[in-house]
């Protein structure tokens, strides 16, 4: 009886102590976050962003005729700000194509091919003259027939032929896979950067918070020695963040192992 009791008590000491080490790492992760406010550039939330600007800086010669000269605060404000992923990648898409004109085909994918991309030219490839067809088309849709059954003068020439129309949008669809396979490529590494990084700020806080509190338990019982209580305090700093998630649900299988040991031994 008095071991199942030991046992108990245990069991209830240990569903403690789990359930405040997962609150120092919710602290801990939650102070990490408010650093966006005070910290230069947002603080940990601009860790991983470097890899989309690479892809965005490639983009350049569409971002600045769509958003103008400072078109690199505007998208980074989407990233900083947690802008779900999808969405991030389609506006800077949808401004891509808004920036496209008869001059930057060739120079958008010189610096997409150029930054690591590994299409290649030749087959598969982006056909250049084909891309500025598209273009011209988006530029210049057909207009309403003539009364006199035909066309405006000033329709553009590739209007009047089906293959390059059907050219030209198949090099428009080939560029905007490019761009999306670069953007999303790009977000999954910074997405893995912000993330460790993250973890790893909030294991550093997480560590600092509980040698404080060692410190004050130190402070207030003597008889423990120093060393074990830094030991512990730096151990428990370690596996707050890791604990955090699911400290409720190994709290709430403990007292549900506690209870059923309890109900065993009454009924012993």
């Amino acid at each position: 009886m008095a071991d199942s009791t030991v046992a108990t008590q245990l069991i209830e000491h240990v569903g403690a102590v789990i359930l405040a080490t997962g609150a120092v790492g919710t602290a801990a992760s939650a102070l990490v976050d408010a650093s966006r406010g005070l910290l230069p550039n947002g603080g940990v939330s601009a860790c991983g962003y470097r890899h989309i600007r690479a892809v965005y800086e490639a983009l350049e010669p569409a971002l600045r005729v769509a958003l103008g000269p400072q078109w690199e605060p505007v998208l980074r404000g989407y990233w900083l700000n947690g802008t779900p992923r999808d969405q991030q990648i389609n506006t800077v898409i949808a401004m891509v194509r808004l920036g496209l004109n008869d001059d930057n085909p060739q120079a958008l994918l010189d610096r997409l091919l150029n930054a690591g991309a590994t299409l290649a030219r030749g087959e598969g490839a982006v056909d250049v003259s084909s891309l500025k067809d598209a273009v011209t088309l988006i530029r210049n849709p057909p207009p309403p027939p003539s009364p006199a059954g035909g066309v405006e003068a000033a329709v553009p020439p590739v209007l009047f032929d089906p293959v390059k129309t059907q050219q030209a949008f198949d090099a428009l669809g080939r560029f905007d896979a490019l761009v999306r396979a670069r953007l999303e490529a790009a977000f999954e590494l910074a997405d893995h950067d912000y993330r460790a990084k993250a973890r790893l700020s909030a294991a550093g806080v997480s560590i600092l918070l509980a040698l404080v509190c060692g410190a004050a338990f130190a402070y207030a019982d003597a008889t423990v020695p120093d060393g074990v209580v830094w030991a512990g305090a730096t151990l428990l700093g370690l596996l707050a963040v890791p604990l955090a998630p699911i400290a409720k649900d190994l709290t709430s299988a403990l007292r549900a192992a506690s209870d059923a040991l309890k109900t065993v031994t009454n009924k012993g």
